[in-house]
């Protein structure tokens, strides 16, 4: 059964499941995700960043330099560089995000990401690496896609909400379940074949968000754990516990497998994770989430507690220091 405090920071009763109907999906019938070729930067916005709906974009006419960054080339154009690579030790990502940051040169760590052909195999992986930051070299090559060209001044925030623009770069087999804090994103898929898997914002009282259960104050913690789910997803949709996460039969997942030269749109609040087919790269493209968009209860939440989380990200970057998932200083991470 599920708890009663659960049901009851849902806004729902013991009643719930038997007195509504609703409509599940397993990994073998999920929600298709639609594609589309070239959209002008109007049409991708009236019907899908205005619509909070995701979509796999094409660009044959114009592709971005960018989707063509294999393993060869970013080793042999930014591979001295260092770079903080998640270690998530022997038994590689787990839902309890058991991970410390190390410091390794590019080109290890791409070696380190050929090898992994498996989510347990995965032990080192390149995460929201920051490419201005880290690679500035590649960071001169990048172009914006078109139809986000004017993405940031379009849906600018108010200080102090607003944020710049963010281009990162991951290397990962697995990537675990979470959402974006008021950030929309569009993963391009550089190299390689790799599984994407989405719920709408809805499914949030489907999918066990960590640590609401236990206390408010989580709602303001820094470690973002509140953007994750309790279900180890790592192990595959069908090795989830239903007697445990009961509620997980209600969810709706969209899925798409993303080829190179593909991008997926992945609007804000929006869960997702990934799961490859081989060895790739994806380069993701952050900017603010308009306004408008922020009308989901979590979503005002999270935007709320963005002038806390934007003044500790600043004063953590400035003192050079990254925090490990148990709360360690590794001094010399990045």
């Amino acid at each position: 059964m599920v708890g009663n405090a659960y049901l009851g920071w849902l806004g729902l009763d013991e009643g719930f499941l038997e007195d509504h109907v609703i409509q599940s999906y397993s990994a073998t019938n999920s929600i298709p995700i639609e594609r589309i070729e070239d959209p002008t930067e109007e049409f991708f916005r009236k019907n899908y960043l205005e619509k909070g709906r995701p979509v796999v974009i094409v660009q044959k006419k114009s592709p971005p330099p960018q989707l063509k960054w294999d393993f060869d080339y970013l080793a042999r154009v930014a591979g001295d560089s260092p770079v903080p690579v998640y270690d998530w030790g022997d038994k590689g990502p787990t839902v309890n995000d058991d991970f410390e940051i190390t410091q390794m040169k590019l080109a290890e760590a791409l070696v380190h990401a050929k090898k992994v052909h498996s989510p347990e195999t995965q032990r080192y992986s390149v995460c929201q690496l920051s490419i201005s930051r880290f690679l500035p070299t590649l960071s001169g090559e990048y172009k914006t896609p078109d139809f986000i060209a004017n993405a940031e001044s379009l849906d600018q925030l108010p200080e102090p909400f607003s944020e710049t623009s963010r281009r990162a770069l991951f290397v990962s087999f697995f990537r675990g379940i979470h959402w974006h804090n008021g950030r929309e994103v569009v993963a391009q898929l550089a190299h390689g074949q790799k599984k994407f898997i989405l719920y709408h914002p809805n499914d949030s009282r489907f999918l066990y968000p960590r640590k609401l259960q236990d206390s408010g104050m989580a709602w303001f913690d820094e470690n973002e754990a509140v953007f994750c789910s309790e279900i180890p997803f790592e192990s595959g949709l069908d090795k989830i516990d239903l007697k445990k996460f009961p509620l997980y039969e209600h969810a709706s997942p969209y899925e798409v497998d993303l080829k190179a030269g593909e991008s997926l749109f992945i609007p804000s609040h929006w869960w997702h994770f990934t799961v490859a087919h081989e060895p790739c790269i994806v380069i993701a493209h952050f900017w603010d989430s308009p306004l408008r968009r922020w009308g989901m209860p979590i979503g005002w939440r999270s935007l709320i507690m963005k002038p806390y989380r934007k003044y500790l990200y600043q004063h953590v970057l400035k003192a050079k220091k990254t925090f490990s998932k148990d709360s360690k200083i590794k001094a010399d991470a990045v």
